[in-house]
């Protein structure tokens, strides 16, 4: 597939998240403009109140025109241009205002469950456009000159032109997002990355990435393009706030204007207007920005959208990383037990030509340390007439074991592993082994032991590898045919007593 393909692909798909969130999100904002439009009935000069109309209004337009529905856009557009024209002083709100507003926002209720059902039937919008164009010739003063149908075709022109331009750039920076941070995958680089964007490229004063840690709480991770030091970063209770719990639990945009509380939260804003990084079942973080009054918060709130979609990549790769690196964890294990299976299989048929039990301690020796890989071992025989341990064999770099003999029960370590028949090691006794001019750390004391039981015993050291059940596999194979070695001597010993007695 082509790399135009690709980003085809990927547009497409951000497109169709877009969508579903907008529909998700605008009914809050049609619900937070009929509460609004209901206030401004009993205080029709409040300020603030016109601002939220205008945020919500606005950000519906805006929204409405990435995802492709024109008629919600064409209808919010002009409920926007009343609302501005109020907030500019060119008149003031009235009753009849208020009822064509309102014939909007049901027109705009109607074009939204429609598209949320994918109900392809027609709305005509040609009269609430007709009735919300007719609000300023309606209530100018007459003495004022109205504008001739030139000027008007101008500044329709001049607004289409300001619109397409505008999209094209937002939707630039938007590219340029997405390209920079595909290859980006750990949760830090990625909040730095959309902090400095936001920082080099929008309007936004201030910006900040928080993400959510535990589940519990929140973290700024980066600010203005920065990543925060992690002993300067500061950590938020979720459920510490309203303002968190909304924008994190509720997957909602918060405006300042809507929380008392906000300057708490976040001091160092002036506006702060928070957009959740949107994940299942709750947010990934926040993006919190100071934007200039007529900011289009729909590109932050694409910038959320796509900083989930980028995390929740960045979260698989982690997850496709720990099983790639378990995988080959597991399969060096099992390499290394076949190559030690397979080692352990060739020493088998070296231990079946043994001679006698000193050749046999030999072979076992020689095969821990060169086959299995351990630092040194030596084996020692059992003398039971006197009760000691004789040395038999080293290997490894072991000194004077031929010459090495001391009574079982003067080495607790080597008495413990020849009468419970079990592996004793360094962890059972955590103290160096001494014996004579070798001092052994990581040490292993293994019984040679077949049906006649003990017959002595294998020392060794071995490193950081586990090795430990292919030595006691070993160990046990050779303790049974040391067995039989034991019996022939001490047959071959008895026919030489009969045969000398004779």
């Amino acid at each position: 597939m082509s790399d135009e393909s690709n980003t085809q692909d990927l547009d497409d798909l951000l497109l169709a998240e877009m969508l579903q969130d907008f529909l998700k999100e605008a009914p809050e904002h049609l619900d937070q403009m009929n509460l609004n439009l209901i206030q401004l009935q009993e205080d029709p000069e409040e300020e603030e109140l016109i601002n939220k109309i205008f945020r919500n209004v606005h950000t519906l337009k805006g929204s409405a025109s990435f995802v492709g529905l024109k008629k919600i856009n064409e209808v919010s557009r002009k409920m926007e241009e009343v609302i501005g024209d109020v907030r500019k002083g060119a008149f003031k709100i009235t009753a009849p205002i208020i009822d064509i507003m309102y014939e909007g926002l049901d027109i705009l209720t109607t074009l939204i469950d429609k598209a949320v059902t994918n109900d392809g039937t027609e709305v005509d919008i040609s009269s609430i456009l007709k009735k919300l164009d007719g609000i300023p010739k309606n209530t100018i003063p007459a003495s004022e000159e109205q504008p001739d149908k030139q000027e008007t075709e101008s500044e329709d022109s001049h607004e289409l032109l300001s619109l397409y331009k505008q999209s094209y750039d937002q939707l630039s920076i938007l590219k340029h997002f997405i390209y920079s941070s595909v290859h980006l995958s750990d949760r830090e680089s990625l909040a730095v990355l959309f902090s400095k964007q936001i920082d080099e490229t929008m309007d936004a004063e201030r910006n900040a990435i928080w993400l959510v840690e535990d589940g519990q709480k929140v973290v700024e991770m980066a600010h203005d393009g920065k990543l925060v030091k992690e002993d300067n970063r500061r950590v938020l209770e979720i459920e510490s706030s309203e303002v968190l719990k909304r924008v994190i639990r509720d997957q909602l945009v918060v405006w300042s204007s809507s929380f008392a509380q906000m300057k708490d939260v976040l001091p160092e804003f002036q506006r702060p207007t928070l957009f959740p990084i949107k994940a299942q079942p709750h947010a990934f973080g926040f993006l919190v920005v100071d934007p200039e009054e007529l900011a289009e918060v729909e590109v932050y709130q694409f910038v959320g959208q796509f900083a989930a979609m980028i995390l929740n990549i960045s979260k698989l790769h982690q997850k496709v990383d720990e099983q790639r690196k378990e995988l080959n964890e597991l399969t060096e294990i099992l390499f290394k037990q076949n190559a030690q299976l397979s080692s352990l299989n060739h020493i088998e048929v070296d231990l079946m030509k043994a001679t006698d039990p000193v050749h046999l301690c030999r072979i076992v020796v020689e095969a821990v340390v060169g086959e299995l890989e351990a630092r040194i071992a030596a084996a020692f025989l059992i003398d039971k007439s006197s009760q000691e341990l004789i040395g038999a064999a080293e290997s490894g770099g072991f000194q004077g074991i031929d010459s090495t003999r001391f009574s079982i029960d003067s080495k607790k370590p080597f008495m413990q592993c020849i009468e419970s028949g079990r592996i004793v090691t360094y962890r059972d006794h955590a103290e160096k082994l001494h014996m004579g001019p070798n001092v052994l750390e990581n040490w292993v004391i293994i019984c040679l032991k077949g049906k006649e039981g003990p017959q002595g015993v294998l020392v060794t050291e071995v490193g950081d590898e586990d090795i430990g059940d292919s030595i006691s596999i070993l160990v046990n194979h050779a303790g049974i045919l040391l067995d039989n070695l034991m019996l022939q001597k001490r047959l071959g010993n008895g026919i030489k007593d009969r045969l000398s007695s004779q």
